[in-house]
């Protein structure tokens, strides 16, 4: 300590420091999605490719808008054509196929499954995109020197192709990488086919797309979700386009001549409903009131509602899973794994996954495991698994492991920067190490770590001779040695029985 030279008779009072510097936990679960919105305007300030801060749905819609203006086509079925819906007797198919955009729906699916606050990047609006690539490659820009975010999630990337996926893919795992903060939350596109026949296919292709780069700060999971997010109320016959308008009074017309075939009056009262959908809503009637009307006559409009109802809800799960990881870190911490969880907003998967088509999805030859949401009798839809790409990694196959790391690296880097360009010396590196001791010790007093006691735990070495040589002080560097029992997930529990021969 430096002697401060006294030239005024008088008591003087000197405060020394007795606590080195702490570490204080960053923060785990804050995801970053991109995509498209309504708008992007905050205090008449345009908010396009800027990284927002929110937290919660009413605050999404204050700035960004709400769900897209969703159109179904009723078309006329064709030879050998695969439809979403066939209306039962009629030849007509219905499909979501304009306006077909996910990020408002998934934000929703997001908050109801333990969401907190998160950053929105909106790279459009809900016209056509002229392109989606490069729209959705500059929203990852955007948010690539942000600090806070800590997950990465794109719904929107499911309308693209698979080998455009694979850009953004590559993009979204190299920026993990690059900032060694942050995780890559990612859907499998064909997830939402029902057909089990066809999952080997979308997962073989996904493994494909993915490629070889920086898995370990990579978690996927399938299959795409049947939820509860839009409701009955959500949908009516604007919801068709309008140059198909005519087709749903066709197809209303033909249900009603069999229900009131008997009854030429009611029919024709009918029809004169019906009629009504091909000609703007005047007062007296209502969107409402003319639906109650049409569908309590015929029922047959009250199915297609609902089966554009159930079409809007079949959501990919990324964002969903970005809610678990939130709702887990806060009531059990970062280290337990994402898995053994239910879903909530969630009816069921779109497809029915066992133990045996589950296997290769976890524990591939390649290590690229995609993680199954599976639904239980009695237990609901559940997620059941709990590995990143790289699972043929010891160090980096769970998830929980790579971002404890993760967190534990960064809140570590944070306090460190108070050290820098301080002596580098004894002094300094015993401050370092008591800091460090600290704060992984808080870790392991909350069950981060593994060990008995902390020094089973965790060591911290850092000092001349143990971790650096003359030239390295030379040279400017503080080397420091972490070295981490990790806690890994019980993923195979085996109880083994045997009989014993009475008296033995």
């Amino acid at each position: 300590m430096a002697t401060t030279i006294r030239r005024t008779p008088g008591v003087y009072l000197t405060e020394l420091n007795a606590f080195p510097n702490s570490a204080v936990g960053v923060q785990t679960a804050i995801p970053a999605f991109i995509g498209y919105t309504k708008k992007a305007l905050k205090n008449n300030q345009p908010l396009h490719l800027k990284p927002t801060l929110i937290n919660s749905v009413d605050d999404f819609e204050l700035y960004f808008g709400g769900a897209p203006d969703v159109k179904f086509s009723l078309d006329e079925t064709t030879t050998g054509q695969t439809s979403d819906f066939s209306v039962a007797g009629t030849g007509y198919t219905l499909s979501w196929t304009k306006e077909k955009f996910y990020l408002y729906y998934c934000i929703n699916l997001f908050y109801d499954n333990g969401g907190g606050p998160c950053y929105i990047v909106s790279v459009g609006d809900y016209s056509v995109p002229t392109n989606m690539v490069t729209d959705l490659g500059n929203g990852l820009d955007a948010i690539s020197h942000e600090k806070g975010p800590t997950m990465l999630v794109v719904p929107d990337c499911m309308l693209l192709s698979n080998s455009n996926y694979s850009t953004i893919i590559s993009k979204m795992l190299k920026q993990a990488n690059n900032r060694q903060d942050r995780i890559v939350l990612l859907d499998v596109i064909g997830g939402d086919d029902p057909d089990p026949n066809n999952l080997a296919t979308h997962i073989s292709t996904f493994r494909t797309e993915v490629g070889t780069n920086y898995l370990d700060y990579g978690v996927s999971y399938f299959p795409w979700l049947n939820t509860t997010i839009v409701q009955n109320n959500d949908i009516d016959f604007t919801n068709i386009d309008s140059d198909d308008l005519p087709n749903l009074v066709t197809v209303l017309d033909a249900a009603a001549t069999v229900l009131y075939a008997n009854d030429p009056t009611k029919l024709a009262a009918v029809k004169l409903l019906t009629a009504k959908l091909n000609s703007p809503i005047n007062p007296p009637d209502t969107v409402l009131g003319l639906s109650q009307d049409i569908g309590a006559a015929v029922p047959l409009l009250f199915d297609i509602y609902a089966e554009m109802q159930r079409q809007l809800n079949v959501l990919p799960p990324a964002s969903a899973m970005a809610g678990i990881h939130t709702m887990v870190d806060s009531d059990r911490g970062v280290w337990k794994a994402p898995a053994n969880v239910s879903l909530t907003s969630v009816v069921s998967p779109v497809v029915y996954i066992d133990d045996d088509s589950q296997a290769d999805m976890n524990v591939p030859l390649n290590g690229k495991a995609v993680n199954a949401i599976r639904s239980f009798p009695g237990q609901g839809v559940m997620v059941w698994g709990a590995r990143t790409l790289d699972g043929n990694s010891n160090d980096y196959r769970y998830v929980n492991v790579r971002r404890t790391l993760i967190y534990i690296e960064q809140s570590l880097k944070l306090a460190a920067e108070s050290y820098l360009f301080e002596p580098n010396d004894a002094n300094t590196w015993v401050s370092v190490k008591g800091m460090i001791d600290n704060f992984l010790s808080s870790v392991w007093q909350a069950g981060g770590l593994l060990g008995d006691k902390a020094s089973d735990a965790f060591t911290v070495n850092v000092g001349l001779g143990s971790t650096m040589t003359g030239n390295d002080v030379l040279n400017g560097y503080m080397r420091i040695q972490v070295l981490l029992q990790m806690l890994r997930p019980a993923e195979f529990i085996e109880i083994t029985f045997q009989q014993v021969m009475q008296g033995l």
